[in-house]
């Protein structure tokens, strides 16, 4: 069965939408930039209340080119079960990690055998990898696909972002057939409270848990 990553859970009410339609991981951004970024003390808040009706899916802190200590605490704290790495990081640094790991491999047009190769031989020593879209100052989030038929020798070892929308994902599952698909604007609206936030949209969290449980069943 294809796994579900919801990313970018900014409250309880969010989390809640996206387990109540069946997503696997839950992803925490604590990179401080990043619109979706969430404090590790109001996100720990999150992942206790989360954790009361069940421990079925794994929280996931989303780092970029942080210090060991600022991962360790926050892992701590969150109880987190995966620590994506989503920046520069060095095998050294994914390879430190206590927590299963998951690092990012943003793809850059013509550049897609390198990323492949990386997968392959596992050039960071992680436990999974999530291939992702290539930004210049942006680590992830970009709301754009990548080339998907030119990483699809690597698909079925790797989590899938960038772009994702219920109207797509089946495309993408059917092109890479991979381990699992990641989606973060892809589900959102904006809500205007004095500031720009994004909120996830139940309902376009369903549609898009629907067209991937549909690719599954017809996979048998």
């Amino acid at each position: 069965m294809t796994l579900v990553k919801v990313c970018g859970i900014g409250s309880v009410e969010d989390g809640r939408a996206a387990l109540d339609a069946g997503a696997d991981l839950l992803g925490f951004i604590f990179w401080r930039p990043g619109k979706r970024y969430v404090p590790p003390t109001e996100a720990a808040r999150i992942v206790d209340a989360l954790r009361a009706h069940g421990r079925t899916w794994s929280a996931v802190g989303v780092f970029v080119d942080p210090e060991p200590s600022e991962v360790e605490a926050a892992a701590r704290l969150c109880d987190l079960d995966y620590v994506q790495l989503s920046g520069n990081e060095t095998p050294a640094l994914v390879r430190h990690v206590q927590q299963r790991t998951i690092k990012a491999v943003h793809v850059r047009p013509d550049k897609e055998a390198q990323a492949a190769q990386d997968v392959e031989r596992n050039a960071f020593g992680a436990d999974m990898y999530l291939l992702d879209t290539h930004a210049e100052a942006m680590p992830g989030g970009t709301g754009v696909p990548f080339e998907w038929p030119a990483l699809r020798a690597v698909g079925s070892n790797c989590l899938v972002a960038g772009g994702l929308r219920p109207d797509n994902v089946t495309r993408a599952l059917e092109t890479l057939l991979p381990l699992g698909v990641d989606v973060s604007s892809g589900v959102e609206f904006s809500e205007s409270d004095g500031r720009r936030r994004q909120r996830k949209d139940p309902r376009l969290i369903n549609e898009f848990m629907e067209a991937v449980r549909s690719y599954d069943a017809r996979l048998g």
